[in-house]
């Protein structure tokens, strides 16, 4: 774990609000140099407190529905369970999957074009891995908010929110587009001239495509995403079970949502869940505080479930296996 420093924190803070922010500007309002703040960025991305500066493609707009599976695995080495999980990451259109700790063990989420599409991928995966596998449950994510982080240098209740996967449009890539998609989908700050040296395209017909893009839904938005350990948060799903007498509280819920800082994202589902929050908190002592006090808010929340995120193995908004489609 690296030491961050209040200019360290400022710079996080200046790329939440703006992943694209040149590194001149991130100078001006850190207060230093502009070669101290290409190195300090620099050792942010090196030593992965950074993680990605995601292109969040919304993947709906090309014909996709997203999945999420909760995989109970049988009593094996941690080693087994790291494999397992990395072979689905790089064997599916896996936007995320991680191990967990709690009712499961492993969270998949996974892209496909129909649930017919999706039950043959799971018999695939059950029959290749038989001695891992006890059970697992899949519901549908309806649709996807992911919000800035908020939390650098002072709690802020107005954060960007990006909501995509719920529109169910079939838009054709062509190659270009595909490879420049494969291009930024982890480095929205990449350079139109870098871009297009890679596909053969001038920076101004590069910068017009992408425009073309977040124009169609195609390109969502964009975010900055940190490793949770480096600031000494921890992370945690919190799924939520509505009351069905109580629906319509679902807006004033996720608004409420929105306006809390360390809340990273919220899936509304149909499954067994309705709602999955993911956050970061400082300990499970906060977040039960944080729990109670949101189901004395608001009636809609039956029951929960509190599963902690214990290994990341990856994070895909454009998955390879998309790509060749």
């Amino acid at each position: 774990m690296m030491k961050l420093d209040k200019k360290d924190l400022r710079i996080l803070d200046a790329l939440d609000k703006n992943p694209h922010l040149p590194v001149n500007d991130i100078a001006k309002r850190v207060g230093v140099s502009r070669q101290v703040a290409e190195y300090r960025l620099n050792r942010l991305i090196s030593q992965k407190i950074i993680s990605a500066f995601f292109t969040f493609v919304d993947v709906a707009t090309l014909g996709y529905t997203l999945f999420r599976v909760h995989f109970r695995l049988k009593n094996s080495t941690r080693e087994t369970y790291q494999k397992f999980a990395a072979n689905l990451y790089q064997d599916y259109p896996c936007l995320w999957i991680a191990l967990m700790s709690g009712s499961f063990d492993l969270i998949f989420d996974v892209f496909a074009p129909s649930p017919q599409e999706l039950q043959d991928m799971l018999i695939e995966i059950v029959h290749q891995n038989k001695n891992i596998i006890q059970s697992y449950e899949s519901l549908l994510v309806l649709s996807m908010n992911i919000y800035q982080y908020g939390y650098f240098l002072k709690p802020e209740p107005e954060r960007r929110k990006i909501t995509f996967n719920q529109k169910r449009d079939s838009i054709t890539l062509d190659d270009k587009n595909r490879k420049i998609l494969a291009l930024i989908k982890h480095n929205c700050r990449l350079a139109y001239e870098v871009i297009g040296k890679k596909v053969g395209l001038t920076r101004n017909a590069v910068k017009s495509r992408i425009k073309q893009m977040e124009e169609k839904g195609i390109i969502a938005g964009y975010g900055m995403f940190v490793t949770f350990s480096h600031l000494n948060k921890k992370s945690f799903k919190v799924f939520i079970k509505y009351n069905p007498q109580k629906r319509d509280e679902e807006k004033s819920l996720l608004n409420y949502l929105k306006s809390t800082p360390g809340i990273l994202a919220t899936l509304q589902l149909f499954g067994q869940w309705d709602l999955d929050i993911e956050i970061h908190q400082d300990d499970i002592q906060r977040l039960q505080e944080f729990m109670m006090d949101l189901r004395n808010r608001f009636g809609i929340i039956e029951d929960y479930d509190i599963v902690p995120i214990i290994e990341e193995f990856g994070i895909d908004f454009f998955p390879q296996k998309l790509t060749k489609t």
